[in-house]
């Protein structure tokens, strides 16, 4: 029983997992964006212009002020050096496709409890 307890608390102190933990409000919004968008669509990946038009939705909805195309750029390539998410490279940006490196079930459990958004839960 030892071996499951251990385990379990292994994958709660994953790296990825404290690092999507710890990111921005707007690095949280544009992971769950993605989530809810992979779920919704059934595919592996999406293209940068449907993500960023399902934060503006998801923005939108929650009272959230829309960033703008370029800080959801940015926020992007900052996931992408973490190896969050993988970035197809490319010069047309909402045209490149980005992909999770790591199950949606690992985002969920990161930020399905998040404090500071707590309306991502119904989008988890």
């Amino acid at each position: 029983m030892s071996n499951v307890d251990a385990a379990i608390q292994e994958m709660f102190q994953a790296p990825h997992i404290k690092i999507m933990k710890s990111s921005s409000k707007l690095c949280k919004i544009m992971l769950v964006a993605m989530v809810h968008e992979l779920y919704k669509t059934g595919m592996g990946e999406l293209t940068f212009g449907k993500l960023a038009t399902t934060v503006s939705s998801l923005c939108t909805n929650n009272g959230e002020k829309f960033p703008g195309w370029d800080s959801l750029l940015r926020v992007g390539c900052k996931l992408g050096e973490c190896r969050i998410i993988l970035c197809e490279e490319g010069a047309k940006h909402s045209m490149q496709k980005l992909q999770l490196n790591f199950p949606t079930d690992d985002v969920a459990f990161a930020l399905k409890d998040c404090k500071e958004l707590p309306w991502l839960a119904k989008y988890l």
